[in-house]
């Protein structure tokens, strides 16, 4: 049974209030305050940094955020198994995987086990959050994560390379990175794993986004495929989102002097996760 002090906890934190906590968990100020001090008295650590007029929590504090939301996901899922109750399977996955990577593998897999799963598409940062909230069980991730917090199994790597149409100015020749700039890039949002590849990459030079003379921020990669063969614009993907559009010749690789990418595609879980052991063979059956 998760204790008192572990939901004020997490109360405020998510509240960034210790008022707010209060008043959501139908408890007094002082109360909250005497939980937050047991913890840290108990712990022999600082969590809530409160020099300062706005919240502020320490890196001990974010160690123990992540823990009792595990441990509170985890007392939920005991629970359905005390009572008999089949829990669904929630994995996460993102676009780029979930589009063009595992649907074949484990559509007929899920099936024949009759699993009751549901599968939640976002962005590698939102996918994060929800395994450390418990509202997703595992994930197919290609960003980047804390693997002091997940467990985890490499799926693929893969390419990551710059697209464009087969009539674009700078088609069919090897070019420089710097001969991009003056074309439009078509961009995932903020969070999505390939933005995050492109971005460390710049940082690595320079130059940044702001060097192309336009973005346009696309969060569906069939749009921006389709809008790649009616302009001038580029884009960066996995080589495998656009297999089909280069075999067709409706879409071609750039060819971009040194710029040589491979970035891992990895299947997530929290390492203090009830089910860890179920999701490592999860992973090993998808993947036979």
């Amino acid at each position: 049974m998760i204790d008192d002090k572990m939901r004020t906890f997490i109360e405020v934190v998510e509240c960034q209030s210790y008022t707010q906590a209060a008043a959501h968990l139908h408890i007094t100020q002082p109360a909250v305050t005497q939980h937050i001090k047991a913890l840290e008295e108990h712990y022999q650590q600082k969590f809530i940094d409160r020099t300062h007029k706005s919240f502020h929590l320490t890196k001990m504090g974010e160690l123990l955020y992540h823990y009792a939301k595990t441990q509170m996901h985890n007392e939920k899922l005991f629970e359905k198994q005390l009572h008999d109750i089949r829990p669904s399977l929630i994995i996460g996955s993102t676009l780029s995987i979930a589009d063009y990577y595992i649907p074949h593998m484990i559509a007929k897999k899920i099936i024949l086990k009759n699993y009751h799963c549901e599968i939640v598409v976002a962005n590698t940062q939102t996918l994060i959050q929800k395994l450390i909230n418990g509202e997703v069980e595992c994930a197919f991730v290609e960003g980047q994560f804390d693997t002091t917090l997940f467990d985890y199994h490499l799926l693929k790597k893969e390419r990551f390379i710059a697209v464009a149409s087969p009539y674009h100015p700078l088609a069919h020749q090897t070019i420089t990175f710097e001969q991009l700039f003056p074309y439009p890039l078509f961009i995932r949002e903020k969070g999505s794993g390939t933005r995050d590849i492109l971005e460390n990459y710049l940082h690595q030079t320079i130059y940044s986004l702001s060097s192309f003379s336009q973005l346009v921020e696309v969060g569906s990669l069939s749009m921006i495929k389709t809008m790649l063969m009616d302009t001038q614009a580029i884009t960066f993907v996995y080589a495998g989102v656009v297999e089909k559009e280069i075999k067709n010749k409706q879409l071609i690789e750039l060819h971009i002097d040194h710029f040589d990418i491979f970035r891992p595609m990895h299947f997530i879980y929290l390492q203090s996760h009830i089910h860890k052991k179920y999701y490592q063979q999860l992973f090993h059956m998808l993947t036979q």
